[in-house]
């Protein structure tokens, strides 16, 4: 969801972790804030110290951070990321089931697809609550498989992130990459089917599978 189809991790966790890490006064570098992306919020505490002094404030942080997250799930509308109207109103039209495996909580995943007007497009939303273990483990996505009784050959990941990309690779699905601003390893996009800057440029490829 983050980054993928919604312009979230600008919007919404780029724009808190600056302002709150501001607020905080010890200010943290984009470059940490896009590493963090789609991982586990434990992960993200420990790097956080491990990077920025164990003595980093980050009780104070988490509660500059989700004031001012929270105000923007709540009551605005994130922007669409190229492609990702059509990619849906594609698969829809065409019958293809779609899930949501997003590395936030149900209750963000329910704000921000109804806010964006997208909800009803999934058969089904998966969240970090519902997993032991956050991506780059692959459980997120084999929970989503699950629900279709799906085997991973035939199910095709939509990822912008490593850890991400990581999990599609050990759950042994196909995916294909929409590059936003988290980071990428080389391997991640050596192994994706495609690397897309809009990710309705997938469709020609889901047309092809389809058909086949």
């Amino acid at each position: 969801m983050d980054g993928l189809l919604l312009g979230s991790e600008r919007q919404i966790y780029v724009h808190s972790g600056l302002l709150a890490s501001q607020k905080v006064g010890r200010p943290l570098s984009m470059d940490f804030l896009t590493r963090r992306m789609g991982g586990s919020w434990i992960t993200y505490e420990e790097k956080l110290k491990e990077e920025y002094g164990e003595d980093y404030p980050v009780k104070e942080y988490w509660e500059e951070y989700w004031k001012i997250a929270n105000e923007i799930i709540e009551n605005k509308a994130i922007d669409l990321r190229p492609g990702a109207k059509k990619l849906l109103d594609f698969c829809k039209k065409e019958g293809i089931p779609m899930a949501i495996a997003s590395s936030s909580s149900h209750h963000v995943i329910d704000r921000c697809l109804s806010n964006a007007k997208i909800i009803g497009y999934f058969d089904c939303l998966v969240s970090a609550q519902d997993v032991r273990y956050p991506k780059p483990d692959p459980e997120i996505f084999l929970k989503a498989l699950s629900h279709f009784s799906l085997p991973a050959a035939e199910a095709i990941i939509f990822e912008d992130g490593h850890n991400g990309a990581q999990a599609a690779i050990r759950c042994g699905c196909r995916f294909i990459l929409g590059e936003d601003l988290a980071y990428l390893s080389e391997e991640d996009k050596e192994k994706a089917v495609m690397v897309v800057d809009d990710i309705s440029k997938a469709i020609p490829y889901l047309k092809q599978e389809k058909d086949r």
